[in-house]
């Protein structure tokens, strides 16, 4: 355990404070927390729940809605987690530079890291990265949905940020793509030398087939069942703690 002051309310006195490599491995864990929230977004939006335009819905019978509205709201949580981890690789990166002025003071590049981390916070994606982020925490529905006359699915996209470029006419995952790019690039050029090539690029996650899913299978997944976990919150008299029941 790391020897340090603790403020009262605001530490976790089982987890060490990481020294500079931890704070390194950090930032790349929350590149990796990204691309798994980006894998469920790109699957879910493949579904009918996200395909359908309301007025179609409206038309469908409950127990198939009920299915639809399950993969919306996994499609809306993992994008507002999206833009929270994303968001995040820039508060772990600046208190990975802010662990090593205080291990390796005499090395002046983290001093140098500082000012070049502030740079970046100034420049429109990352501050749309931030925006995103506040938004789909305050206001969850922030997958844009554009029909034709026909109630045909156009494309997705994020809906514009007031003072922010509009963003209709951009593909919501190709938009994803490029923050998520952003922020892996501005990780990596961080990076000491010798760690650019020892955290990967690459990632792969085992995604849930949603309910809807529309999207093309390959032969050997077309049927594989679902694993269904129910939680169920009661209202329990006398304070007792016990507030959920899993199955």
């Amino acid at each position: 355990m790391a020897d340090r002051t603790r403020q009262s309310g605001t530490e976790m006195p089982d987890v060490p404070d990481p020294d500079f490599e931890g704070a390194l491995a950090e930032v790349w864990s929350g590149v990796s927390y990204s691309a798994y929230h980006f894998a469920y977004v790109k699957v879910f939006l493949q579904s009918a729940a996200l395909q359908t335009s309301p007025k179609i819905i409206e038309t469908i019978d409950q127990a198939d809605r009920n299915l639809m509205q399950t993969d919306l709201l996994i499609c809306r949580a993992h994008v507002a987690a999206f833009f929270w981890q994303v968001d995040h690789i820039f508060e772990v990166l600046r208190a990975a530079i802010t662990r090593g002025q205080k291990e390796h003071g005499e090395i002046k590049y983290f001093w140098l890291w500082e000012k070049r981390l502030d740079a970046f916070e100034q420049t429109p994606i990352r501050k749309e990265i931030n925006a995103y982020r506040n938004h789909g925490h305050k206001f969850p529905a922030i997958i844009g949905c554009l029909w034709d006359e026909n109630h045909n699915l156009l494309r997705h996209y994020l809906p514009t940020i007031e003072d922010y470029d509009a963003k209709a006419e951009k593909n919501l995952i190709d938009e994803l793509h490029k923050y998520f790019e952003f922020a892996v690039n501005v990780w990596l050029d961080f990076a000491p030398g010798d760690y650019k090539t020892t955290f990967p690029r690459d990632f792969s996650f085992p995604v849930t087939i949603p309910f809807t899913y529309i999207g093309e299978l390959p032969a050997q997944l077309k049927g594989v069942p679902q694993l269904l976990v129910e939680i169920v919150a009661f209202n329990l008299p006398n304070g007792d703690e016990k507030a959920t029941e899993q199955k």
